[in-house]
Parts: C-alpha cells; sequence; structure tokens
C-alpha cells in the first residue's frame, strides 16, 4: 500500500511538473535598459520604466513573480524565440514581419518615428534629409524605416548604433546631421540634453506590445492581463506617471484589443 501510494505522489508530481508552463510562478522577462521611459537601470541596478510597471502588473494578475534580464535589443528576438525567456519588452513594435516568427501581446502604446537633431539645425521636413547622415539604432523602426526610405529620401549615408545614448551623443557633438527613432523615447532623452530638439515627426503608426515565442503556454493568460489594465485603468495611470498626460481617447493604452495575428 505504502508502495503504490508513494507511486501515485510520483505521478501526481509529474504531472504537475508538466504542467508547470501554463501555470508558471515566474516569467522571465528580456528588457534593454538602455531605453528610457520604456525600461532602465537605476543606480542600484533594478529595472524602472513604463514597460517595467506594465510587466510588473502583469505578472501580479496572473499570480507570477517577474524577474527581468538585461539584454540589448536584438538579443531579445533570439531570447524568446529559443525560451530563454518568457517574454520582451523594449518598446518593440508589432510589424507583420516580426509576426511571422514571433508572437505578441495586443499594443498598449501607439507611437510615431521622428527625426531628432541639434537645436540649431536647419532640418524642418523629410524633405530636407537629402545629402545628410542620419543614425539609427540597430534593429530598431527607426533602423527600418531607413532601410526602406534612404535612398527614396536622399540620405547621404546611415550610421548605426548598438545603444540610443551612443546615437544622440553623436547627434550632439556633431558627427551626424541627425537620429531616426522612435518618438516617445527621444523626447524623454532630450529632456536631459537641452542642445537637441525633434526636428521631424514621421507618422509610422507603430504600436508597442510584449513579445513571445509562438506557442507560448502564457500568452493567452498575459494578454488578458493586460485588457483588465486597460479596463479599469491601470494602463492610463501608468502612461501618466511616466508621460505627465493621460493618454489618448481610442489609443491602444485605454482600448483592448485581440493578439495580433500574422498576415
Amino acid at each position: 500500500m505504502l508502495k503504490r501510494l508513494g507511486l501515485i505522489s510520483i505521478m501526481i508530481a509529474a504531472s504537475v511538473g508538466f504542467a508547470a508552463p501554463a501555470f508558471a510562478d515566474k516569467i522571465v522577462v528580456g528588457a534593454y535598459p538602455a531605453n528610457p521611459p520604456w525600461e532602465y537601470k537605476t543606480d542600484s541596478g533594478s529595472f524602472e520604466g513604463f514597460e517595467i510597471d506594465v510587466a510588473a502588473d502583469v505578472a501580479k494578475r496572473i499570480g507570477a513573480d517577474v524577474e527581468f534580464q538585461d539584454l540589448g535589443f536584438q538579443a531579445l528576438f533570439a531570447a524568446t524565440a529559443s525560451g530563454r525567456i518568457d517574454f520582451a519588452v523594449s518598446s518593440i513594435s508589432i510589424t507583420n514581419e516580426r509576426l511571422q516568427n514571433q508572437a505578441f501581446t495586443q499594443p498598449y502604446y501607439d507611437s510615431d518615428g521622428t527625426i531628432v537633431g541639434k537645436a540649431d539645425s536647419t532640418l524642418t521636413s523629410l524633405d530636407d534629409l537629402k545629402g545628410k547622415t542620419i543614425g539609427v539604432i540597430a534593429g530598431s523602426t527607426g533602423d527600418a524605416y531607413m532601410k526602406e526610405n534612404a535612398e527614396k529620401l536622399g540620405v547621404a549615408e546611415v550610421k548605426s548604433y548598438n545603444a540610443q545614448q551612443d546615437l544622440l551623443l553623436e547627434v550632439q557633438n556633431g558627427r551626424i546631421d541627425g537620429g531616426a527613432g522612435e518618438l516617445a523615447g527621444f523626447q524623454f532623452a532630450i529632456q536631459k540634453m537641452p542642445a537637441l530638439k525633434v526636428l521631424v515627426r514621421i507618422p509610422t503608426g507603430e504600436r508597442f506590445a510584449m513579445m513571445t515565442k509562438k506557442g507560448h503556454p502564457m500568452l493567452e493568460k498575459v494578454n488578458s492581463a493586460i485588457t483588465e489594465m486597460k479596463t479599469d485603468g491601470t494602463l492610463a495611470v501608468i502612461h501618466k506617471k511616466w508621460f505627465g498626460v493621460n493618454p489618448e481617447a481610442g489609443t491602444s493604452t485605454v482600448k483592448p484589443s485581440e493578439i495580433p495575428q500574422a498576415q
């Protein structure tokens, strides 16, 4: 009888172990922490930022702890695909190209692109980029935008950087004419760099979300938590905390939606 009970206990433990991925007690979230206000590290080494607050609240709602891992932006894609991390955040735009190999939650922020430059720059439109050298963050949507449009716009050279701070310092020091990237991130960064300003706003229609591998067992649960955060106003509170204003009505910060699918 004791042997039989022991065998039953082992079988139960094994079945719980196999079920663990769908009822995880911890989710591992990768983040590129040189990307304020979305995510950055404090002097003590802890993670802070808009998406850090989002991921932490999601974990709380699904009854899990959250562990943040410091990864480069491009490394996030391999880390989710391989299962090294459960989810990734870092103002990652949902694109149809990315949806071929990755999965995303519903979006929680709508953004545009921008060209940032020195405060005394004479650039005022995309037409003014002709003959200029523009920097981008490797693997970002600013990078993708320039790859698609640089020739059409007559851009002389596109330089790639691994970190936003490196790109902005190159702009500030006059080594390049401007930097292409995501509007909110640049707006936040240049608050401490008065020599820079937003030169051109590019209506790209970007939408940011948490990224994961296709078929991840926690995707539906995490997506439902984000819906709850929108309907009970939590996401709006997080938005105001980091941007100082309430989100606009009808944006993805307040409007629930379905998990995006590849086209």
